[in-house]
């Protein structure tokens, strides 16, 4: 290696379709399909990554970084986390650059470029993505892409998919009292303009003709003569006096030159406290840019371009909110909170951030919570103390959101408390939105992050704070279905969980019903448990607007008790003659709630107007062809319509097997549940809420603004209207099957169907008005629709975990699945029995064969076909799966997925 040589390491993006063991390297051209030199794999450990990582990764070849060294004109300019453009085989591929290295085992080549001036991930950063891949056994390369903004990288010669917007910016430079006066003075061809401007000069003096002619140099009288035809002058023996007053003068001559519309930009100017974003100027009067070029010109207002954020919050405004009294339960745990969390420094909600740094005493402590919290007892306002209290440090907060349904109400709370220091990212934003928001956070423009799972990733340098809002629901893990990917299978809660120990901030999860995961947790000492078991009377007079901002609040705060719930035995329905979907029960509280001007919620977790299409005479069903799962008929989209991958077929006249005419429809969807209560309350204002409504832009947050608002009288939805919604007009909430969910082939079937039907019964009764939930049931004696109509996470709780104990599931042990998919079923089974082997083989080697860890498999997955790809797996019980997994060579085609929430 010659002398003077700067090295460093460098993360490749590009995928690496096989892992090798390390004595079995193949040359760089097998691969690479490029030479020997530079930009060759590095099998050698890093010497930036911590211990466990380079101890743990082995020799993947997708788990290593790449040695190049730097050209003399980026010595000293590049840093780690720098985005770069490297010679890659015969590829240039960007890369990260993870930091300096004393050696390298090969010969290197030189990065060739900067692709960004400015760092894009901050050590600390980068430090969590070698984390997440040695946790989650994947690519360091997917690890750190989930840091960076989508569009923020690209390919060599493509321009870049995201960029700053630059546009010009409008400043008004002169007094607002002077506009007229000086639109008067603008020169202009108009000769009647010139004549009045004249008498303007003197207003009552007449002048003679030849005065007139002479003054303005006309060269006839038709100019005169025009404005005495427009009554504007007044000829009399040879002379011209004006005609009407002063400003009636003024106003001709503004329309006369044409500006009017200069005059009304000005004024626009003049209404605003600071310079205006031409757009915005254009929307509010008529301009283009030739007449703001024609006011720069004469030195009225000054046109300069600026970089212009894509605010998605932009325009709109939110009602202020400041803090109520506190319960005694909501005292007691803030009290623990902000002593562990914030000590000594006593601060009102809105302090301003000291200018000089923090104050001495503002420090943060790391301390970590689970908030189990009744529905409706007032876990969000403990949320929003924490934040004044970590905003007053001067340092910064992430808000996460299992939806994106949830998150204009969550914004609507936080940015009222809070006002401009908000701002929000979801896949929902446009890229290039979606860049102004990272481009912010990371420059420190942005105090609050408010988001679904990929918001932790936001690059806030002083983060204080991560709240994670209704912590059990599964949405915080990723899990995709797309074959081939190597996205990485993370877990929002244990990544914030890491992402706080390591930045030193408070950590907040809550919910009424915890994951057992996480009170399991609690309960051993991870985190520490606080409880609010009563619900809070948040809202005292209705009138029924908005997304509960003119709904007054109690003083006092109160307590109420939880909506009591019915539970119906569907069985006895039937035997009584009730051939209806609803039962005699729910009908007859719908009727009530319709009659009192409330407003319901039904609730069904299946889209669609029937579940599944038969024929009654061969009793063939209607599948997918790609993934084989029965199709659910949409009656609006008249499609058969495949719920896995989306796939789109025409409803069958004639049964395909045996030919027959007998088709049935069977089992009942959203869509269905509609049709049925327009029926029985034909005067009711429906709403429907589930994928097939809210494929638009923005539809999410205008289903709920229009529900909230009363312009609808019954919600009916999926599991998304089950999550956090504060309805104070909701006395009814009906669950149309209560037991979908409980059967299916994943022990937390039951965890599930329990805190589906206990968030969305507490969508009920959070005003005086109070309320009912009804669950319809053919199992009305299970456990969880049990504990959940009595509101008993705790009986619950020790339910479950006897059953988990029993069978070895976790909390009690942990899991990861490992699925293989391929288009040849003989290709599935050959490499899922090999990789079986290797597993049996690594756990006889280390002698845990049996105790430490047990495997399960090879078998087909439950939905064992998708997208024509067949899928089986492999379940692996262990005490730690990433330390077992990372012994193991896995090949292109096989997701792993450490610690799942879902064994489907």
């Amino acid at each position: 290696m010659p002398d003077g040589k700067s090295l460093v390491e460098v993360i490749i993006f590009l995928p690496i379709r096989r892992s090798f063991r390390q004595e079995e390297l193949p040359p760089p051209e097998d691969e690479l399909g490029g030479t020997a030199e530079g930009g060759a794999l590095d099998y050698s450990p890093s010497q930036l990554r911590p211990e466990s990582v380079h101890q743990r990764t082995g020799g993947a070849a997708r788990f290593q970084t790449f040695h190049y060294h730097l050209p003399p004109n980026l010595r000293g300019e590049v840093e780690p986390g720098h985005l770069v453009w490297v010679p890659f085989g015969r590829q240039e591929v960007q890369g990260i650059v993870v930091g300096p290295a004393q050696s390298s085992p090969v010969e290197t080549k030189a990065i060739d470029r900067l692709a960004r001036p400015r760092p894009v991930l901050t050590q600390a950063q980068l430090d969590i993505a070698f984390w997440i891949a040695d946790f989650y056994v994947a690519p360091i390369s997917e690890a750190v892409k989930l840091f960076l903004t989508p569009g923020l990288l690209s390919r060599s010669g493509e321009p870049p998919k995201v960029r700053v917007k630059r546009e010009e910016q409008i400043e008004l430079l002169i007094e607002p009292a002077t506009i007229r006066e000086r639109l008067l003075a603008l020169e202009h061809s108009s000769k009647q303009a010139q004549v009045l401007a004249e008498f303007l000069t003197k207003p009552t003096r007449a002048r003679s003709l030849k005065e007139l002619r002479t003054a303005c140099n006309l060269s006839s009288n038709g100019p005169i003569t025009a404005l005495q035809d427009k009554g504007l002058v007044r000829l009399v023996n040879e002379e011209a006096v004006l005609a009407q007053p002063t400003e009636a003068a003024e106003e001709a001559i503004l329309q006369m030159k044409g500006a009017s519309k200069y005059e009304a930009i000005l004024q626009a100017l003049a209404q605003t406290d600071a310079p205006m974003w031409k757009t915005d100027l254009y929307v509010e009067v008529d301009a283009n840019l030739a007449v703001l070029r024609r006011l720069q010109d004469a030195g009225l207002i000054r046109l300069e371009q600026k970089v212009r954020y894509r605010d998605p919050l932009g325009g709109r405004i939110y009602p202020r909110s400041t803090p109520p009294k506190l319960t005694g339960q909501q005292q007691y745990v803030w009290d623990k909170i902000s002593t562990s969390c914030f000590p000594k420094v006593a601060t009102e909600s809105n302090r301003a951030v000291p200018e000089n740094g923090l104050p001495a005493d503002a420090a943060i402590r790391g301390e970590s919570f689970l908030l189990h919290g009744a529905t409706g007892s007032g876990k969000t306002e403990i949320y929003l103390r924490a934040m004044a209290e970590t905003l007053a440090r001067n340092r910064q907060a992430i808000v996460l959101v299992p939806e994106i349904a949830l998150t204009p109400q969550t914004v609507s709370r936080f940015a009222g408390r809070f006002p401009d220091r908000v701002s929000v990212i979801h896949s929902g934003l446009s890229a290039n939105q979606r860049y102004d928001v990272w481009r912010r956070a990371r420059e420190g423009k942005i105090d609050v992050i408010v988001g679904a799972r990929s918001a932790l990733f936001s690059p806030l340098p002083r983060l204080g704070l991560i709240i994670v809002d209704e912590e059990h629901e599964s949405t915080y893990k990723q899990d995709t279905d797309e074959w081939g990917s190597f996205t990485v299978f993370y877990d929002a809660r244990t990544v914030a969980t890491q992402l706080a120990a390591a930045t030193g901030s408070a950590l907040i999860f809550g919910t009424a019903t915890p994951s057992l995961d996480s009170y399991h947790a609690a309960q051993q000492g991870s985190l520490k448990l606080l409880e609010m078991p009563d619900r809070v009377t948040g809202h005292g007079e209705l009138d029924g607007t908005g997304l509960g901002e003119k709904v007054e609040p109690l003083e006092p705060p109160a307590y109420a008790g939880l909506p009591p719930v019915e539970i119906v035995d569907m069985r006895q329905e039937l035997r009584a003659g009730n051939r209806s979907i609803f039962s005699r029960s729910l009908q007859s509280e719908l009727h009530a709630v319709l009659d009192a001007g409330e407003q319901a919620i039904l609730f069904l977790n299946r889209r669609g107007t029937h579940s599944f299409v038969m024929c009654r005479d061969c009793g063939f069903v209607a599948e997918c062809p790609r993934c084989e799962t029965p199709l659910t008929f949409h009656e609006r989209a008249a499609r058969l319509i495949c719920h896995r991958c989306n796939a789109r077929e025409p409803i069958p006249d004639s049964c395909p097997a045996c030919h027959s005419h007998r088709i049935r429809y069977f089992g009942t969807g959203t869509q269905r549940i509609e049709e049925l209560v327009s029926q029985i309350a034909p005067r009711a204002r429906l709403l429907r809420w589930d994928r097939d409504t809210t494929g638009r832009k923005g539809s999410h947050e205008q289903i709920l603004t229009h529900f909230a608002s009363h312009e609808a009288d019954v919600l009916i939805g999926t599991q998304m209207i089950a999550k956090g919604l504060d309805l104070p007009l909701v006395t009814l909430v009906g669950v149309v099957a209560a037991d979908v969910g409980l059967y299916l082939p994943d022990f937390r079937g039951p965890e599930r169907t329990f805190q589906l039907l206990t968030q969305v019964a507490g969508r009920a009764g959070r005003s005086r008005r109070g309320g009912r939930v009804i669950f319809q049931s053919y199992t009305p004696q299970h456990y969880a629709l049990q504990a959940a109509a009595e509101h008993d996470y705790h009986a619950f709780y020790q339910r479950e975990m006897a059953f988990r104990r029993e069978q070895e599931y976790p909390p009690v042990s942990r899991l990861a699945r490992l699925i293989f998919w391929h288009k040849k079923l003989e290709t599935v089974v050959e490499q899922t029995d090999r990789m079986m082997k290797n597993l049996q083989s690594r756990a006889e080697e280390t002698g845990i064969w049996g105790e430490g860890v047990d495997l399960l498999g090879p078998a087909p997955a439950p939905y064992a076909r998708f997208r024509n790809y067949f899928r089986w797996q492999i379940v692996v019980r262990a005490n730690d799966p990433s330390a077992f997994l990372h012994g193991i060579d896995i090949p292109f085609g096989w997701r792993i997925d450490i610690d799942p929430v879902s064994m489907m």
